[in-house]
């Protein structure tokens, strides 16, 4: 909730963030600490996660997101987590923070680890059923999906990685487009790709989408950066604007011009 303490809007007193994806009651400080150049500082307190397993399952939890300080740098801790709680349950999806982004920045390698446990779940279930569906109707080949980052991935790692997915239809469209400008012999193109209530610019520079490693959901404000839930995953950069092939053209109380989803 303390985010980075950085403020989008400085001079804004009634400023709005984002609400946590994971409620306070189901946060839970483990002890333990790992130091900044990976040595273990304080053991991990085995004994403490295990009795939080049954609270968990109690609960109706159905995903858990482990994120310690510096397991980038060492992940001992992160793991050994996750076993203590695989030996209680196997009901719970788990993901770790130095798994999914293993980067330095506490706040948001944790913002990452739980937003991609808030939707493994869901997309588990999904892309299991999806593959199982696909094998029965004699579809035997492998299953690759998209991306953010515009390249492919099993279905397998998305299972474990779905947050990794997220705008991976528009990036597929960005790679599409630099695709075919490469084929007209054509270094700096705008890729342009319409959807049903928004609309999506790629800049392809020397025949490459523009890539980050960050990227921003659920923006309390849209346009303004640093409003949104941060996700360290590589991502093709593009810039939205709220106009698609659903979108009503009108004229407002002051006839002017609107065009835009009501």
């Amino acid at each position: 909730e303390i985010r980075n303490e950085n403020r989008f809007e400085q001079y804004d007193v009634n400023i709005d963030l984002p609400s946590p994806l994971v409620p306070r009651s189901l946060r839970f400080g483990i002890p333990e600490r790992i130091g900044a150049a990976g040595q273990v500082l304080s053991p991990l307190d085995e004994d403490h996660v295990a009795r939080l397993v049954p609270d968990l399952c109690r609960s109706g939890v159905k995903s858990v997101a482990i994120g310690f300080l510096h397991s980038y740098r060492n992940p001992e801790h992160e793991q050994r987590t996750r076993d203590i709680v695989m030996s209680k349950t196997s009901e719970l999806e788990i993901t770790l923070s130095s798994e999914v982004a293993p980067e330095m920045r506490e706040f948001e390698r944790i913002s990452t680890a739980c937003a991609n446990a808030y939707v493994q779940p869901l997309m588990s279930n999904h892309l299991r059923s999806l593959d199982k569906l696909l094998r029965e109707d004699g579809f035997n080949c492998p299953l690759f999906l998209m991306l953010s980052g515009g390249g492919i991935t099993t279905l397998e790692t998305a299972v474990r990685f779905p947050v990794r997915l997220v705008e991976s239809g528009p990036a597929g469209g960005a790679i599409f487009s630099s695709y075919i400008a490469n084929l007209l012999g054509l270094s700096e193109v705008l890729s342009y790709d319409m959807g049903g209530t928004t609309a999506k610019i790629c800049l392809i520079d020397e025949g490459q989408p523009q890539t980050s490693r960050s990227f921003e959901v659920a923006r309390e404000y849209r346009f303004l950066k640093g409003s949104g839930i941060p996700l360290k995953i590589p991502v093709i950069e593009m810039v939205e604007i709220g106009a698609g092939g659903g979108s009503i053209a009108n004229v407002d109380a002051m006839n002017r011009i609107s065009v835009g989803p009501e």
